[in-house]
């Protein structure tokens, strides 16, 4: 994992989403997707030992031990997160020239990830769960 000390002032910040759970990571702009996969898998592996809890299931869902078994996506409209995800990166070498900044990312963006069987050729489906403000905020009659 990154250490506190090496992060430079001209890193973004990247908020990563899957189901409930947003994982912060920071990265420069130019960083290679591979890298950011890298941390990210890193990051989870420390915070979740035994998997990562789903609200849709009891079980942890097991943390993948390979970067080209996750999948990043970006969303489809910013303004509107109920119109989906796109994948962002589905070459074979888990993006390697590809970056926040290649991408159109900007710092503070959201990145959906999920993980995939890599044997797969099926577009990955991103699960990602956002608060109901109505919910959260009823009108008071």
């Amino acid at each position: 994992m990154v250490a506190r000390d090496s992060i430079q002032h001209t890193a973004w910040t990247l908020r990563f989403k899957h189901g409930k759970h947003t994982i912060l990571l920071c990265a420069e702009p130019l960083t290679p997707l591979s890298q950011i996969k890298t941390d990210l898998l890193e990051a989870l592996r420390e915070v979740y030992p035994n998997g990562l809890p789903r609200s849709d299931s009891p079980a942890p869902e097991k943390i993948p031990e390979s970067i080209q078994d996750v999948a990043l996506g970006a969303l489809v409209d910013a303004y509107d997160p109920s119109r989906g995800w796109t994948e962002l990166d589905n070459t074979p070498g888990g993006g390697n020239k590809e970056s926040p900044k290649s991408l159109g990312l900007k710092d503070g963006g959201m990145v959906a990830f999920t993980f995939v069987n890599s044997d797969d050729v099926e577009t990955p489906e991103f699960h990602v769960e956002f608060c109901n403000v109505e919910e959260l905020y009823p009108e008071e009659e």
